[in-house]
C-alpha cells in the first residue's frame, strides 16, 4: 500500500513539474515570432554568410539564442553541438562580447557550432527574445514549429527536429 502511495506521490509531483515547467517556457516565448519565421541573413563570426530561408529549402532549422555569461546555456550548448553535426543549426550569441571574445570561449567549451554575434542584442530583440536560452525550430516552409526556453536536452531537440521534418 506504501508503494502505491509513494508512486501516486510521485506521479502527481513529475506531473506538476511538467505543468509548471512548460507554464514558464511558455511564459518566455509569448512574444516570440508564430507563423512565418523572421529571416536572419548575416554573417557568422567566421565570415561566413548565414541565410535562414535559404536553409530551410533543405529542412528544419534549429535557432539557439545563448549568451557567454548565461549559466543554463553552459548546460544547453554541448547539445547543441552535438545536433550541429547532423542538423542545420544557426546561434545567436546575445551581448557576448566581440567576435573574437566569442570565438574564444566556443573555443575554450569545445562548442562546435556557427555563431552569428549579437552584441548589442538588435536581433535576439527582433525575434523578441525575452531569456536565454531560447530555441527555435524553423520547419522546411519558414514556419516556426516548436520555441522552447531554459533547460532542455539533447533528445528532446532531436525529437522537435524529427516532427518539424
Amino acid at each position: 500500500m506504501n508503494i502505491k502511495r509513494g508512486l501516486w506521490s510521485l506521479t502527481k509531483f513529475i506531473l506538476l513539474a511538467i505543468l509548471v515547467v512548460s507554464a514558464v517556457s511558455w511564459y518566455h516565448s509569448r512574444n516570440m515570432p508564430k507563423g512565418e519565421a523572421l529571416p536572419i541573413q548575416n554573417t557568422d563570426i567566421s565570415g561566413k554568410p548565414v541565410d535562414l530561408l535559404s536553409m530551410t529549402e533543405n529542412g528544419p532549422v534549429l535557432i539557439y539564442f545563448w549568451a557567454t555569461w548565461c549559466g543554463y546555456c553552459r548546460a544547453v550548448s554541448p547539445a547543441v553541438s552535438d545536433l550541429a553535426a547532423e542538423h542545420q543549426v544557426i546561434t545567436v550569441a546575445l551581448q557576448s562580447g566581440s567576435d573574437d571574445e566569442v570565438a574564444a570561449y566556443q573555443q575554450k567549451h569545445e562548442l562546435n557550432f556557427s555563431t552569428i554575434n549579437d552584441p548589442s542584442g538588435a536581433i535576439s530583440s527582433s525575434w523578441g527574445l525575452k531569456v536565454t536560452p531560447t530555441i527555435v525550430i524553423v520547419d522546411r516552409e519558414g514556419k516556426v514549429s516548436a520555441v522552447t526556453s531554459g533547460m532542455t536536452s539533447k533528445w528532446g531537440l532531436k525529437a522537435r527536429l524529427w516532427l518539424a521534418d
